[in-house]
This record gives structure tokens, sequence and C-alpha cells, in this order.
């Protein structure tokens, strides 16, 4: 199979096929989530203000995640007169010729990516107003976020004028998205962010000052991202991220702390469980599956 030999360029253009997002979207939705504050419980779990927000700043790199076929979506367009060669492909191609978008509303690559989502990988985010219902709930002054991702929860933190959010990202691809998506966000809230490009695993947590934690980290195999390590079984994974680094940020937390994690139910209960006990609290993860049947919580610690 061919590697996409797309340059950053040619990918900013592709993903403004598929999404194309102007300023004004973003500035009607981050000041729509000034607006919701703390009444972000009340929002349908199908609202999607503050998307437009995260994908304005990151989606071009969101489109280097690989899924099965341990391609992308620029490698899956590269080769997509081989895909096409793959039944189930080339009948979703043919519904949409014929049906979903016999009128041509939507342009090839917009297909394309939706043809993805479904036969490959829906690489979604975690929706600010996810973020911002549990900030809310908690009302944490000095936010973690050691798996910080796409910026969802540096816009919620944010909106919601939280005193300091940290993010911890490995993917150093989103240096100069997060540098924009930063200087944006100071113009519109009081939160100070601090970005930290390193892999979580090396981070000297005694050295930071955090009362919350809220992440996702990635789950077994279902997505691998840019720059992140590979692992060879669940079990390596456990042993060598999971556990070491659950451990070192909980360890950090200050007492009385409140430690979140969204995860699958089977990295609970293998890793999570057996770390810290069964959770104080859990909660339904109010979003579209990553995959068809994957099934994942939000659970909740107290640090006593």
């Amino acid at each position: 199979m061919l590697s996409n030999s797309f340059t950053n360029t040619e990918k900013e253009i592709i993903s403004k096929q598929v999404k194309n997002i102007h300023m004004n979207d973003v500035e009607r939705e981050m000041n729509k989530l000034i607006e919701i504050g703390d009444k972000a419980y009340i929002m349908s779990s199908r609202s999607r203000i503050g998307n437009n927000v995260v994908d304005y700043f990151t989606f071009t790199q969101r489109l280097e995640t690989k899924g099965k076929y341990d391609i992308n979506f620029f490698d899956f367009i590269t080769n997509i007169d081989e895909f096409k060669k793959k039944k189930f492909i080339q009948t979703m191609l043919t519904y949409y010729k014929n049906v979903k978008n016999k009128n041509q509303k939507k342009n090839e690559y917009t297909v394309y990516k939706e043809v993805y989502n479904i036969c490959i990988s829906a690489i979604n985010i975690i929706r600010p107003l996810v973020y911002m219902e549990i900030y809310s709930k908690y009302k944490p002054t000095n936010v973690l976020d050691f798996c910080a991702g796409w910026g969802g929860a540096a816009v919620a933190a944010s909106a919601l004028n939280i005193k300091k959010y940290i993010g911890i990202e490995i993917n150093t691809s989103l240096k100069i998205p997060y540098s924009n998506l930063i200087s944006y966000l100071e113009q519109k809230s009081h939160t100070k962010i601090d970005m930290l490009f390193e892999n979580a695993l090396n981070v000297n947590y005694s050295c930071i000052d955090y009362d919350f934690v809220f992440t996702s980290p990635p789950y077994y195999f279902i997505q691998k991202y840019e720059n992140n390590v590979e692992y060879t079984s669940k079990n390596d994974m456990d042993n060598n991220f999971y556990i070491p680094l659950f451990t070192k940020t909980y360890n950090g937390l200050k007492k009385d702390g409140i430690y979140i994690i969204n995860v699958c139910k089977e990295v609970y209960e293998n890793v999570l469980i057996k770390l810290f006990g069964v959770a104080n609290d859990i909660y339904h993860y109010k979003k579209s599956q990553r995959q068809n049947d994957y099934n994942e919580m939000i659970y909740v610690w107290i640090k006593h």
C-alpha cells in the first residue's frame, strides 16, 4: 500500500474541503459556550456547539490518526482505487452516489471522509460541552490533562474561566495548532493555559500544582495517534503505559483532589480498579462511540 505524499499545505487544503470552518463560526460557538457556562448539563448529548472551535485549529492533524488497516485518511484517499476493490467500501460509495449524495451537494473528499468514518475509523473528539459539564460539577482550580489530544479541554476550561489548564501531549505536530488555539482563547478568557509537548510518562508531576485530573488516554489498539509509542499487547500496554502513568499522575494530585479518567470498561477493570479501587462515581459518556459498540465511561475517584 502506498503512503500518502501530500505536503502539509495540500493536507490543509484537503481538510478544508472536508470541513470548511470560518473564524466567524469559531467566534459564534465560543461565545455560545461562554454563555452556556455551568449549564452544560442541560445540553443535548447531540449538541455540537464548540466542536468547530476545536476543529478550526486541529482538524488537519486529526486526519493523520491511523485506524483499521494502519492507515489515516490521507493514506485512504491515496489508495482509494485499491480500497474500492473491497466490497463493503464499494457498497458504501455506491450508496452515496445513488442515494445519500445523489444531488452531489457533498464534494468528493467529504464523501470519502464519511465512508472512511464508517468503514475504517471515526476519529472523534471529546466535545467541549462534555468537559464543561464535568468541570462545572467539580469546580476545579488547576486542571491537569495528561493526554490533551485535540484541544476540547482547553476550550472548555477557557469557556468557564478556570484558573489554570495544564495540558500534556506527545503529538508534536500539534505544537503550532495549539499555539494558535491558545492565542485565540487568551482573547476570550482569563484561563492560563500551559502546554507541555512531552511523553506523559517522562513528566515529573511532583513539580506541577493541580487539584483535578480529567483526561482520555488512548485505548487498546483502537486508533494510532502521531508520535505515540506502539505496544505489542494489551498486557504490554497495561504494564508500560497505563499503570505507570495513572500511578504517577494520581500520586501528584493534591489531597482531596478529583481524578477522572474517560476510558473503556476493559481498562477500568484491568487496571484502574486494581490501582485505586472501585470508582466513587461513574458516568455514561455523552458522545457517539469511537467504534460501533465500543463502551466507554467516565470514572471518578476522590483522593483522600
